[in-house]
């Protein structure tokens, strides 16, 4: 017997801050990332929500930044400072930049953040946007 079942969309406009940071935070946690922190919940995160260690089983760790963004869009100049100021942060450039974002993102502007973080030397840009979280 198949069991029907309809998944609702979350409505993370109705998240503060934190509580969408800790909601990002925890999902990470339980797939597995190690080495996780949530910097973004004492402040001064230097363009860093939370960073942690993606393992894989067949190539090197990636150490990822991520942001999350719980607003209607991310905007390029958003992208770019946190970007930025990650990159300059004390535990150096990340191998990867992660977006979890609560609305949705166009192609155009997940390529305008992707070519932002290349110049920055970071190639690997992970963006979700609300429909995919």
């Amino acid at each position: 017997m198949t069991i029907a079942r309809t998944v609702w969309p979350i409505h993370f406009g109705d998240f503060s801050g934190t509580e969408f940071e800790r909601l990002v935070f925890a999902y990470h946690l339980c797939d597995g990332w190690t080495d996780l922190a949530w910097v973004g919940q004492t402040g001064s995160d230097q363009g860093r929500d939370i960073v942690g260690t993606r393992p894989f089983d067949d190539q090197p760790d990636e150490r990822t930044v991520i942001q999350c963004v719980n607003r209607g869009s991310l905007t390029q100049a958003k992208a770019e400072k946190d970007m930025a100021a990650a990159v300059k942060a004390k535990t150096g450039k990340p191998d990867a930049f992660k977006f979890v974002c609560r609305g949705s993102i166009s192609a155009q502007r997940q390529d305008e953040v992707r070519s932002a973080a290349a110049k920055l030397g970071v190639p690997k840009v992970v963006i979700w946007s609300g429909v995919e979280v």
